[in-house]
């Protein structure tokens, strides 16, 4: 039996111009967000470019901008994998060496 609910979406989409599963696409691309191995297999399994398609060709403004969202965070966790551009990966480390962190020590030029 059809589920009327979802083949009434499935026709709106394609009303719309939009093809079937951009909506779910953009869904799993939000979810996966919030965990990075998540994100991790939402790019191995759907991948960047289909979530870039759908947001695209999104007739929905809400839709285009939750994608858009879930791109930019894609983004910003390969720039943090990837360092500060240059490649190397960046721990914070050569930043602190020599430091005296000890509370007691705070605030002062040592």
């Amino acid at each position: 039996m059809v589920d009327v609910p979802t083949a009434k979406r499935a026709l709106a989409a394609l009303a719309r111009g939009e093809r079937a599963g951009d909506r779910e696409v953009v869904r799993r691309a939000s979810a996966a967000t919030e965990d990075v191995a998540h994100a991790a297999a939402f790019v191995e399994t759907v991948g960047l470019d289909r979530l870039r398609e759908a947001v695209r060709d999104a007739s929905d403004r809400r839709m285009r901008r939750r994608g858009a969202r879930a791109l930019a965070e894609f983004e910003r966790f390969r720039r943090a994998a990837h360092g500060d551009g240059d490649g190397r990966p960046r721990d914070g480390s050569d930043r602190a060496r020599g430091t005296d962190i000890r509370p007691d020590r705070q605030g002062r030029d040592t």
